[in-house]
């Protein structure tokens, strides 16, 4: 403040005793003149300051108006589309309620088409960011497009970011028909599975299958094998672990297609099928009688092979729909199950 009066003051006293147009007398400004300069000086900056101050304040305001506006408006957009999601998969439901499978009447109690905006958390979970292999789960890798699941690969080397969800503590079920219709990975280097885990198949305080199994329904790491294959787990994952593989060779399996994957489980045991054909039946000591969750997993590298960074984003698996049914009236379970 104390330079601008001095400014205003030796301009002042440079153009009065001067003068504009030379040679002229020099003129005397009396301190009342003075001060009156400097008092509208100060008033033409306070006002000019105010107004600052006003357009940046209704800047301010406008702004914020225009946030809110823009995030009602997205509120708004999700709330309909999430909206239009539920009256989807309801629809969907309904359509797929029924189904007759080699003579038994089905009734449906868990689908997703995957045909909405946004992957449905009532019905998943993102599995945790857990590190398997050459890859990490990370929530950024499962997403919805196109009408079906997208369990991505991204990255550019270890450790790569792989899709996986699973129905834990949502939806789980002992028995049943369990079907997914995928496309299976287009890269060696990649293990895309849809399977059953419950808490029993990682405790070996019961012998056996009884109490609970790894159901693995489909693994396909072989991509240049043309080998995918079943699996059953129980007994934990450490020295009592018991396990079965039982690998199949279906030229043409990973050729970019949907396929079906399949599995009755009854509780005698469990038949498993691909495209509707009968692969692989277990029955007896390995009949888990525990409700299941289900996992559709992506995961990078270990017994898949090495994956060439250069090809990645890519899809580790899509899936178009998952469906689980009951036998109208259930099973009649034996005794001692």
């Amino acid at each position: 403040m104390k330079q601008y009066k001095h400014a205003l003051a030796w301009i002042l006293s440079v153009t009065l005793l001067c003068g504009c147009s030379g040679g002229g007398e020099a003129q005397t400004v009396s301190s009342e003149e003075y001060a009156e300069s400097v008092r509208l000086a100060e008033q033409s900056r306070a006002a000019a300051e105010s107004e600052s101050q006003r357009l940046a304040e209704e800047s301010r305001l406008a702004a914020e108006e225009e946030s809110r506006r823009l995030e009602e408006e997205a509120a708004a957009l999700l709330a309909s589309q999430i909206e239009e999601d539920r009256e989807m998969a309801l629809r969907d439901f309904e359509e797929n309620r029924y189904t007759t499978f080699d003579g038994v009447d089905y009734e449906l109690t868990f689908m997703d088409s995957f045909n909405g905006h946004y992957l449905d958390m009532e019905k998943w979970e993102y599995c945790p960011n857990w590190e398997r292999d050459d890859c990490i789960w990370m929530e950024d890798a499962a997403y919805l497009e196109d009408g079906a699941l997208m369990l991505a690969v991204t990255g550019d080397g270890v450790p790569y970011h792989a899709g996986a969800i699973r129905t834990k503590g949502l939806f789980e079920q002992a028995y049943g028909y369990w079907e997914v219709r995928a496309k299976l990975p287009q890269a060696e280097g990649i293990n895309a599975a849809f399977w059953l885990m419950c808490e029993g198949a990682g405790h070996a305080e019961v012998s056996g299958a009884a109490d609970g199994a790894e159901i693995d329904i489909i693994e396909a790491p072989h991509h240049d094998w043309s080998q995918v294959q079943h699996a059953l787990h129980c007994d934990g994952y450490e020295a009592e672990h018991k396990t079965l593989n039982y690998p199949i060779d279906i030229p043409g399996i990973y050729d970019d297609e949907w396929h079906t994957f399949a599995l009755l489980w009854t509780p005698e045991g469990y038949y498993f099928y691909i495209d509707g054909e009968n692969t692989w039946n277990k029955t007896g000591k390995w009949a888990s009688h525990a409700p299941c969750y289900a996992k559709l997993t992506a995961c990078v590298g270990g017994w898949a092979g090495e994956l060439d960074p250069s090809l990645t984003p890519l899809m580790g698996m899509q899936v178009d729909y998952i469906k689980v049914y009951l036998p109208v009236g259930g099973y009649e379970i034996p005794a001692g199950k």
